[in-house]
């Protein structure tokens, strides 16, 4: 049940936008090669270059689903199918090798099933609404959200 509350919950990057300074690594020097993340489509990189050049403050924003911008369907997951995942936590979910044995088949599920998606999203939607509030020593408030104080 995690994997679908992990995909159903990323599947939510089916709508939205992000500022170049979250994916730019993946178009000048992925994982420190100083050339693009291969597993994203080619023309892809080349109008995010062109969108967010390295000399920029990384501001600019772009969709996160490419294929419809505003609206929220499962084309995320195709987009994932054809290295169209902008953020590269994204991508790894059909890309990376840990995915064969996780979460592969599950992007290929919701990418060719968009009832099966809405329907299980909705499901790990009210299980996150249903996490208890830590409090008093049990739980903290970061300084940095991404990061355990």
């Amino acid at each position: 049940m995690c994997l679908f509350f992990i995909c159903g919950c990323v599947g939510g990057h089916t709508i939205g936008l992000a500022r170049c300074t979250t994916f730019s690594a993946r178009l000048f020097n992925f994982s420190g090669t100083g050339t693009a993340d291969p597993t994203m489509e080619t023309n892809m990189v080349t109008d995010l270059q062109s969108l967010c050049p390295q000399s920029s403050d990384g501001n600019a924003t772009t969709a996160l689903d490419q294929n419809s911008t505003d609206l929220f369907d499962n084309h995320y997951f195709k987009n994932l199918l054809i290295g169209k995942g902008l953020l590269s936590s994204d991508q790894v979910l059909f890309s990376s090798s840990e995915a064969v044995s996780t979460t592969k088949a599950l992007v290929e599920s919701y990418s060719n099933d968009s009832s099966n998606f809405f329907q299980d999203f909705a499901s790990s939607m009210i299980k996150m609404g249903n996490i208890s509030i830590l409090t008093g020593s049990e739980g903290e408030i970061r300084t940095n959200c991404r990061v355990v104080n």
